[in-house]
Parts: structure tokens; sequence; C-alpha cells
């Protein structure tokens, strides 16, 4: 199972394989994530035809509850070598 992170256009076009992102998980719940390899994304039943879908594994992800904690490097909780979709 892959975590999937709402990031913005410009995040999406930027990222690379040993790069590294800033989104949200789902309201109240702020990512960055250090990403590994990408591959590629294999499109699920579910998905949504008017979004872009990229697929990064190995990644390391970093949870907190506010924008503001996330760039100040405050996390909550993090997990690591995890796969990780990015999309927007």
């Amino acid at each position: 199972m892959a975590l999937r992170v709402k990031v913005s256009v410009r995040e999406f076009a930027a990222a690379e394989s040993d790069g590294a992102v800033y989104g949200q998980l789902r309201k109240g719940v702020y990512v960055y994530a250090e990403l590994g390899q990408e591959k590629d994304y294999i499109e699920k039943s579910g998905d949504n035809p008017q979004t872009r879908y990229r697929l990064f594994t190995n990644c390391d992800a970093f949870f907190a509850e506010t924008k503001t904690q996330i760039a100040d490097g405050d996390y909550a909780t993090s997990i690591s070598g995890i796969t990780i979709v990015i999309y927007n």
C-alpha cells in the first residue's frame, strides 16, 4: 500500500528521484517527503482521470499538524522505507 500525498503543481513538476516534496496527506496533516526512486505509476480503477500521479519507492515521510511545523522541521512522527504516490 502506498501513501498518497497531495502536492502543488510546482512540487509535482519538480519532484525527482532522491528529491523531496512538501504536501498534505489530509486536512490537518502535512508531509515532508524525501523521495526514493521513481517508478512507473499504474492506474487504479478509482483514480480520477483528471488527476496526475507519480510513484516513488523507498521514501521517508515526516508528518506535522501545520505547514509552519513542517517548515521548521518540528515533526510529530515519521515513517521510513515507504512507497509514496504524489498527485495534483
